[in-house]
């Protein structure tokens, strides 16, 4: 069960921590060319993230960290920021999206290192899911 702790924390880091620490730049919360609407949106977006990765994070290792209850819900709620990701990553066609700022894309050996990123978080969030829900009884 340790295992899957770990691979649902290294993947609470990704979605709540790393995009801070990116995104708190002049390529998206400080970029001169966006509307301060747009601003805003991304500022709760971030927090709305790393909110949920403190929470789940907690209710891996601090709040009932051995409760099977506890770990069922934190493997649900850890799936549903990376899941945003990819449904918004599906979508951009219809709202003219795009995966990187087109005047500073991140790669990574050739890839958007967005997807990269999240894509590496995600395979860890379903291998640490699969893992609590195998080895615990369900909540009721």
């Amino acid at each position: 069960m340790k295992f899957a702790k770990i691979l649902l924390t290294i993947a609470a880091i990704q979605y709540g921590v790393i995009p801070v620490v990116i995104d708190l730049t002049n390529t998206h919360v400080f970029h001169s060319d966006w509307p301060p609407h747009a601003r805003f949106h991304m500022v709760w977006l971030l927090i709305v993230g790393s909110s949920i990765a403190v929470y789940v994070t907690a209710l891996l290792w601090i709040i009932g960290a051995n409760t099977k209850s506890s770990l069922r819900h934190a493997a649900i709620i850890g799936c549903l920021p990376l899941f945003g990701f990819f449904v918004s990553a599906a979508l951009m066609q219809q709202y003219g999206g795009s995966l990187s700022d087109l005047d500073a894309p991140i790669e990574v050996m050739g890839l958007d290192g967005n997807v990269v990123s999240f894509t590496v978080a995600a395979v860890f969030q379903i291998i640490g899911t699969l893992l609590i829900w195998r080895h615990t009884k369900p909540i009721l």
